[in-house]
Protein backbone atom coordinates (compact mmCIF):
# COMPACT_ATOMS: atom_id res chain seq x y z
CA UNK A 1 0.00 0.00 0.00
CA UNK A 2 1.39 3.37 -0.99
CA UNK A 3 0.35 6.85 0.07
CA UNK A 4 -1.02 9.39 -2.37
CA UNK A 5 1.72 11.18 -4.33
CA UNK A 6 3.06 14.33 -2.68
CA UNK A 7 2.42 16.28 -5.88
CA UNK A 8 -1.28 15.38 -5.68
CA UNK A 9 -1.52 16.44 -2.05
CA UNK A 10 0.27 19.74 -2.75
CA UNK A 11 -2.05 20.45 -5.68
CA UNK A 12 -5.17 19.69 -3.66
CA UNK A 13 -6.58 22.52 -1.51
CA UNK A 14 -7.23 21.53 2.09
CA UNK A 15 -10.58 22.55 3.57
CA UNK A 16 -10.65 23.25 7.28
CA UNK A 17 -13.34 21.39 9.23
CA UNK A 18 -16.63 23.18 9.79
CA UNK A 19 -18.08 22.96 13.31
CA UNK A 20 -21.84 22.48 13.19
CA UNK A 21 -24.73 22.03 15.61
CA UNK A 22 -27.84 20.04 14.74
CA UNK A 23 -30.92 22.25 15.23
CA UNK A 24 -33.42 21.08 17.86
CA UNK A 25 -31.11 18.27 19.01
CA UNK A 26 -29.53 19.31 22.28
CA UNK A 27 -25.81 18.66 22.53
CA UNK A 28 -25.57 17.12 19.04
CA UNK A 29 -22.51 18.59 17.33
CA UNK A 30 -20.04 17.55 14.68
CA UNK A 31 -17.25 18.60 12.36
CA UNK A 32 -17.53 18.23 8.60
CA UNK A 33 -15.10 18.43 5.69
CA UNK A 34 -16.86 18.49 2.33
CA UNK A 35 -14.79 18.25 -0.87
CA UNK A 36 -15.55 20.60 -3.76
CA UNK A 37 -16.41 17.65 -5.99
CA UNK A 38 -18.00 14.50 -4.59
CA UNK A 39 -17.13 11.19 -6.18
CA UNK A 40 -20.13 9.75 -8.00
CA UNK A 41 -20.32 6.78 -5.60
CA UNK A 42 -19.20 8.81 -2.57
CA UNK A 43 -20.17 7.40 0.82
CA UNK A 44 -19.64 9.59 3.91
CA UNK A 45 -16.76 8.52 6.12
CA UNK A 46 -17.69 8.89 9.79
CA UNK A 47 -14.55 9.24 11.94
CA UNK A 48 -15.09 8.76 15.67
CA UNK A 49 -12.86 10.17 18.41
CA UNK A 50 -11.49 8.49 21.52
CA UNK A 51 -12.12 9.55 25.11
CA UNK A 52 -10.02 12.69 24.63
CA UNK A 53 -12.88 13.90 22.39
CA UNK A 54 -10.43 14.97 19.66
CA UNK A 55 -13.11 15.11 16.94
CA UNK A 56 -11.60 18.24 15.37
CA UNK A 57 -8.22 16.53 15.01
CA UNK A 58 -9.74 13.50 13.27
CA UNK A 59 -11.76 15.74 10.94
CA UNK A 60 -8.64 17.73 10.07
CA UNK A 61 -6.40 14.71 9.46
CA UNK A 62 -8.90 12.82 7.35
CA UNK A 63 -10.03 16.03 5.70
CA UNK A 64 -6.53 16.47 4.27
CA UNK A 65 -7.33 13.66 1.81
CA UNK A 66 -11.05 14.34 1.47
CA UNK A 67 -10.55 16.48 -1.64
CA UNK A 68 -8.48 13.84 -3.39
CA UNK A 69 -10.85 11.05 -2.34
CA UNK A 70 -14.04 12.98 -3.14
CA UNK A 71 -15.84 11.77 -0.01
CA UNK A 72 -17.40 13.78 2.86
CA UNK A 73 -15.80 13.46 6.30
CA UNK A 74 -18.14 13.61 9.30
CA UNK A 75 -16.67 13.66 12.82
CA UNK A 76 -19.31 13.54 15.57
CA UNK A 77 -18.46 15.17 18.89
CA UNK A 78 -19.84 13.07 21.74
CA UNK A 79 -19.36 15.44 24.64
CA UNK A 80 -18.97 13.83 28.05
CA UNK A 81 -21.88 15.66 29.71
CA UNK A 82 -24.42 14.33 27.19
CA UNK A 83 -22.84 11.13 25.87
CA UNK A 84 -20.74 9.76 28.72
CA UNK A 85 -20.28 6.11 27.69
CA UNK A 86 -20.64 6.73 23.97
CA UNK A 87 -18.29 3.79 23.30
CA UNK A 88 -21.16 1.41 24.08
CA UNK A 89 -23.42 3.22 21.55
CA UNK A 90 -26.27 3.30 24.05
CA UNK A 91 -25.15 4.46 27.48
CA UNK A 92 -27.62 3.14 30.11
CA UNK A 93 -27.11 6.37 32.08
CA UNK A 94 -27.23 8.67 29.04
CA UNK A 95 -30.08 10.97 28.17
CA UNK A 96 -29.67 10.30 24.45
CA UNK A 97 -28.71 7.25 22.44
CA UNK A 98 -25.50 7.88 20.52
CA UNK A 99 -26.71 6.02 17.45
CA UNK A 100 -29.77 8.27 17.32
CA UNK A 101 -27.48 11.29 17.65
CA UNK A 102 -25.37 10.06 14.74
CA UNK A 103 -28.52 9.60 12.64
CA UNK A 104 -29.45 13.22 13.39
CA UNK A 105 -25.94 14.36 12.45
CA UNK A 106 -25.99 12.51 9.14
CA UNK A 107 -29.45 13.82 8.28
CA UNK A 108 -28.34 17.37 9.08
CA UNK A 109 -25.15 17.05 7.01
CA UNK A 110 -27.04 15.55 4.07
CA UNK A 111 -29.49 18.48 4.10
CA UNK A 112 -26.77 21.09 4.37
CA UNK A 113 -24.39 19.70 1.76
CA UNK A 114 -26.59 17.67 -0.58
CA UNK A 115 -25.05 14.21 -0.38
CA UNK A 116 -26.61 10.80 0.20
CA UNK A 117 -26.14 9.56 3.77
CA UNK A 118 -28.20 6.38 3.48
CA UNK A 119 -24.97 4.40 3.91
CA UNK A 120 -21.75 5.26 5.71
CA UNK A 121 -18.25 3.97 6.21
CA UNK A 122 -16.93 4.05 9.77
CA UNK A 123 -13.50 4.62 11.29
CA UNK A 124 -12.79 4.91 14.99
CA UNK A 125 -9.64 5.14 17.08
CA UNK A 126 -9.49 3.75 20.64
CA UNK A 127 -12.88 4.54 22.25
CA UNK A 128 -14.08 5.57 18.80
CA UNK A 129 -13.27 2.09 17.50
CA UNK A 130 -15.46 0.64 20.23
CA UNK A 131 -18.33 2.85 19.08
CA UNK A 132 -17.71 2.14 15.39
CA UNK A 133 -17.84 -1.66 15.51
CA UNK A 134 -20.79 -1.71 17.92
CA UNK A 135 -22.71 0.79 15.79
CA UNK A 136 -22.06 -1.41 12.74
CA UNK A 137 -23.35 -4.46 14.62
CA UNK A 138 -26.56 -2.64 15.55
CA UNK A 139 -27.03 -0.93 12.16
CA UNK A 140 -25.74 -3.24 9.41
CA UNK A 141 -28.26 -1.83 6.94
CA UNK A 142 -26.61 1.59 7.19
CA UNK A 143 -22.96 0.78 7.89
CA UNK A 144 -21.04 -0.45 4.89
CA UNK A 145 -17.47 -0.83 6.10
CA UNK A 146 -16.07 -0.55 9.64
CA UNK A 147 -12.40 0.08 10.40
CA UNK A 148 -11.66 -0.26 14.13
CA UNK A 149 -8.25 1.04 15.21
CA UNK A 150 -6.79 0.29 18.65
CA UNK A 151 -10.06 -0.42 20.45
CA UNK A 152 -9.72 -1.04 24.16
CA UNK A 153 -12.12 -3.99 24.01
CA UNK A 154 -14.71 -5.48 21.69
CA UNK A 155 -18.14 -7.04 21.46
CA UNK A 156 -17.50 -10.68 20.63
CA UNK A 157 -19.66 -12.21 17.86
CA UNK A 158 -21.58 -14.77 19.92
CA UNK A 159 -24.77 -14.70 22.03
CA UNK A 160 -23.35 -16.36 25.14
CA UNK A 161 -23.02 -13.24 27.32
CA UNK A 162 -24.78 -9.91 27.62
CA UNK A 163 -23.95 -6.79 25.61
CA UNK A 164 -21.50 -5.12 25.31
CA UNK A 165 -19.12 -8.05 25.92
CA UNK A 166 -21.14 -10.28 23.62
CA UNK A 167 -24.41 -10.12 21.69
CA UNK A 168 -26.99 -11.33 24.22
CA UNK A 169 -29.50 -8.69 25.28
CA UNK A 170 -28.13 -6.21 22.73
CA UNK A 171 -29.97 -2.86 22.68
CA UNK A 172 -31.43 -3.68 19.29
CA UNK A 173 -31.91 -6.66 16.96
CA UNK A 174 -28.75 -8.28 15.61
CA UNK A 175 -29.22 -9.19 11.93
CA UNK A 176 -26.40 -11.67 11.36
CA UNK A 177 -27.29 -12.10 7.69
CA UNK A 178 -26.99 -8.37 7.07
CA UNK A 179 -23.77 -8.27 9.11
CA UNK A 180 -22.11 -10.73 6.75
CA UNK A 181 -22.38 -8.07 4.03
CA UNK A 182 -20.17 -5.70 6.04
CA UNK A 183 -16.41 -5.68 6.25
CA UNK A 184 -14.71 -5.30 9.62
CA UNK A 185 -11.03 -4.30 9.30
CA UNK A 186 -8.87 -3.99 12.41
CA UNK A 187 -5.79 -1.80 12.87
CA UNK A 188 -3.54 -1.85 15.94
CA UNK A 189 0.00 -0.88 16.86
CA UNK A 190 2.67 -3.52 17.35
CA UNK A 191 3.64 -1.79 20.61
CA UNK A 192 0.09 -1.29 21.90
CA UNK A 193 0.58 -3.55 24.92
CA UNK A 194 0.10 -0.99 27.70
CA UNK A 195 -2.33 -1.62 30.52
CA UNK A 196 -3.10 2.06 31.07
CA UNK A 197 -5.94 3.43 33.16
CA UNK A 198 -8.13 3.91 30.07
CA UNK A 199 -8.03 0.19 29.25
CA UNK A 200 -11.14 -1.59 30.53
CA UNK A 201 -10.16 -4.60 32.64
CA UNK A 202 -12.28 -7.37 34.12
CA UNK A 203 -11.84 -11.13 34.53
CA UNK A 204 -14.42 -11.79 31.78
CA UNK A 205 -12.85 -9.36 29.29
CA UNK A 206 -9.28 -10.49 30.01
CA UNK A 207 -10.24 -14.17 29.67
CA UNK A 208 -12.10 -13.70 26.40
CA UNK A 209 -9.93 -11.07 24.73
CA UNK A 210 -6.54 -10.77 26.44
CA UNK A 211 -4.87 -8.19 28.64
CA UNK A 212 -3.78 -5.51 26.15
CA UNK A 213 -5.01 -3.95 22.91
CA UNK A 214 -2.75 -5.86 20.53
CA UNK A 215 -3.84 -9.19 21.96
CA UNK A 216 -7.49 -8.14 21.98
CA UNK A 217 -7.37 -6.99 18.36
CA UNK A 218 -5.91 -10.31 17.28
CA UNK A 219 -8.48 -12.35 19.21
CA UNK A 220 -11.45 -10.31 18.02
CA UNK A 221 -10.33 -10.49 14.40
CA UNK A 222 -9.89 -14.24 14.71
CA UNK A 223 -13.32 -14.62 16.37
CA UNK A 224 -15.00 -12.51 13.69
CA UNK A 225 -13.44 -14.53 10.88
CA UNK A 226 -14.41 -17.78 12.59
CA UNK A 227 -17.98 -16.50 12.89
CA UNK A 228 -18.11 -15.88 9.14
CA UNK A 229 -17.44 -12.13 8.96
CA UNK A 230 -15.07 -10.58 6.45
CA UNK A 231 -12.12 -8.38 7.36
CA UNK A 232 -8.39 -7.94 7.78
CA UNK A 233 -5.93 -7.28 10.59
CA UNK A 234 -3.18 -4.69 10.08
CA UNK A 235 -0.46 -4.32 12.72
CA UNK A 236 1.52 -1.08 12.38
CA UNK A 237 5.18 -1.49 13.38
CA UNK A 238 6.51 0.99 15.94
CA UNK A 239 3.06 2.23 17.02
CA UNK A 240 1.88 2.20 20.64
CA UNK A 241 -1.37 3.99 21.52
CA UNK A 242 -1.41 7.56 20.25
CA UNK A 243 -3.46 8.91 17.36
CA UNK A 244 -0.82 11.53 16.50
CA UNK A 245 1.79 8.82 16.13
CA UNK A 246 -0.64 6.74 14.07
CA UNK A 247 -1.08 9.69 11.70
CA UNK A 248 2.69 10.06 11.38
CA UNK A 249 2.95 6.34 10.55
CA UNK A 250 0.35 6.55 7.80
CA UNK A 251 -2.97 5.46 9.28
CA UNK A 252 -5.01 7.98 7.23
CA UNK A 253 -3.89 6.80 3.76
CA UNK A 254 -4.13 3.23 5.07
CA UNK A 255 -7.81 3.74 5.91
CA UNK A 256 -8.55 5.19 2.47
CA UNK A 257 -6.63 2.31 0.90
CA UNK A 258 -8.78 -0.25 2.76
CA UNK A 259 -11.96 1.56 1.77
CA UNK A 260 -10.93 1.74 -1.89
CA UNK A 261 -9.92 -1.92 -1.91
CA UNK A 262 -13.29 -2.95 -0.52
CA UNK A 263 -15.09 -0.69 -3.01
CA UNK A 264 -13.20 -2.26 -5.90
CA UNK A 265 -14.05 -5.77 -4.68
CA UNK A 266 -17.76 -4.93 -4.57
CA UNK A 267 -17.61 -3.55 -8.09
CA UNK A 268 -15.91 -6.59 -9.60
CA UNK A 269 -18.19 -8.20 -12.22
CA UNK A 270 -19.54 -11.65 -11.45
CA UNK A 271 -18.22 -14.21 -13.95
Amino acid sequence: MSALPLSLLMATPIHLPQFLTVPDAKGTQYYAVIPDTLRKDAVPLVVVHGISRNAAELALRFGELAQAEGAPIIAPLFERATFGMYQQVRDPAGARSCDEALSDILADAARRFGFDAAHVDLFGFSGGAQFAHRYAMLHPARARHCIAAAAGWYTMPDPATAWPLRLADAPGPIDRTALTQLRFDVIVGALDRQQDKALRRSPDIDKAQGTHRLQRARRWHRAMRKAGFRGSLTIIPGLSHAFGDAVHLGIVPLVFHLLAKHRAQREEPVT
